[in-house]
């Protein structure tokens, strides 16, 4: 078998293990939640009791379809952690988890730490109410990142069980082309030894049918169903672009409210991010406008049927915008950033804002490029915000620092993007 993947918000959550706090596993189907969960409960298990319950298996949800208080003492006698895969299928779930944290509060001998994961924002807000504010951790799982690639296959090159890649030019650009067409999600890259482009497509198609199309579509009406199909292609042809549900509503005939309802549902059921407009210091900038991209780039050309990469398939920019976009979420810290996008009303624009500690930092994500250049969108936006210390430019190949009235632009190349997280650390 080839190496599991780390992740690396594993360390992150083991290291919460001892907090008598809920800690929360959310993001998209199939994207690795269950594996951390077993991995934590392998772990954790050596030393302690534990018990695992996936409410997708009839026999667990069985053992959950009882009395608030039956569960409660089913979970203070099922061990010191105790691992609970798609929580949300537990009616009242909220008031249990309270419940365990509160005993925890009064027992100082005996005390009970769970694990929870869930596939829906909405789910989430429906069952982890108020009363469990300050009572619990939320953890997003996330794409694979191109480091978290990187890490599998060196394993595995140790281990003998893949061509040694140093023999080839360039082993990195390789894993990043098969980024681009088949995204972040481990069952793309664990379905064989050596799965063939073809396997990986049909874990795609299947990944759509069985998760996107059957869970979004019990949330929506019947006769919007194809509609609804309608709209999910439209937002992966326009995946980056300026988004006018005015438009939406006319091109797939629904109102511009069933829309945004959609659209709501496509964000907290995590296909699709939604990406808010930066303004602040010049009149002409658009406030209110919106782009959105897909969590996961091999789902978003699933639907579109298509997986080519090349500089004149149209579909590859929006795909290097969409990698850029999941890496620097995998850096983001919630409490103090927001990655935002800029355009004026002329259509200067920049595909993306770093914000963080209310200090903005200019991004643009360009495919091809000979020799590095400031931009003009680079000097309108310095101009306008002299607290941008510097700028960034994520692209193919170069790797290289200009400047321009005292600011540094810096040119990154896919391979290296999550080394940004250097520069961010002083902000």
């Amino acid at each position: 078998m080839m190496s599991q993947f780390e992740r690396k918000a594993y360390a992150e959550i083991m290291a919460h293990h001892t907090s008598p706090k809920l800690s929360v596993l959310f993001g998209p189907r199939q994207v690795g939640k269950t594996h951390i969960l077993k991995k934590l409960h392998k772990e954790l298990s050596k030393n302690n009791s534990s018990s695992y319950f996936n409410l997708e298996f009839p026999e667990h949800s069985k053992l959950f379809s009882r009395s608030d208080e039956e569960i409660f003492n089913f979970l203070k006698s099922s061990g010191d952690y105790i691992f609970i895969d798609e929580f949300q299928y537990i009616e009242n779930i909220s008031r249990i988890f309270k419940a365990i944290y509160d005993f925890n509060d009064l027992h100082s001998k005996k005390k009970i730490k769970i694990y929870a994961s869930g596939s829906s924002a909405l789910e989430m807000h429906k069952h982890i109410k108020e009363s469990m504010a300050g009572r619990y951790k939320k953890f997003m799982i996330r794409p694979l990142t191109l480091d978290e690639l990187k890490s599998r296959r060196s394993k595995n090159i140790k281990n003998n069980k893949e061509i040694n890649t140093q023999e080839k030019s360039n082993p990195d650009q390789d894993l990043i082309k098969n980024y681009l067409k088949f995204g972040g999600l481990p069952g793309v890259y664990n379905e064989s030894e050596h799965p063939r482009d073809a396997d990986k497509q049909s874990y795609l198609k299947l990944i759509l049918e069985t998760y996107i199309q059957k869970d979004i579509k019990a949330l929506i009406k019947e006769e919007n169903i194809s509609a609804f199909n309608h709209l999910i292609y439209i937002l992966a042809e326009k995946q980056g672009q300026l988004i006018s549900k005015a438009n939406l509503a006319r091109e797939v005939r629904l109102s511009e409210s069933t829309i945004e309802h959609h659209l709501e549902i496509l964000e907290q059921t995590f296909v699709l991010y939604k990406v808010n407009s930066f303004s602040g210091n010049l009149s002409n900038e658009l406030k209110k406008s919106k782009k959105y991209y897909f969590y996961d780039v091999g789902v978003r050309n699933a639907i579109l049927s298509d997986f080519k990469v090349s500089d004149k398939n149209k579909l590859k920019g929006s795909g290097w915008e969409s990698y850029t976009y999941n890496h620097l979420l995998s850096l983001a810290n919630e409490a103090n950033t927001e990655i935002l996008f800029w355009r004026t009303s002329d259509q200067v624009e920049l595909d993306f804002i770093w914000l963080q500690n209310k200090t903005p930092v200019p991004i643009e994500v360009k495919s091809k490029l000979k020799n590095p250049e400031i931009f003009p969108a680079f000097k309108t936006f310095f101009k306008a915000y002299g607290e941008a210390a510097f700028g960034i430019v994520f692209n193919e190949s170069l790797n290289e620092i200009i400047s321009w009235n005292g600011r540094e632009i810096h040119f990154i190349s896919f391979d290296r993007i999550l080394e940004v997280e250097g520069l961010f650390s002083d902000l």
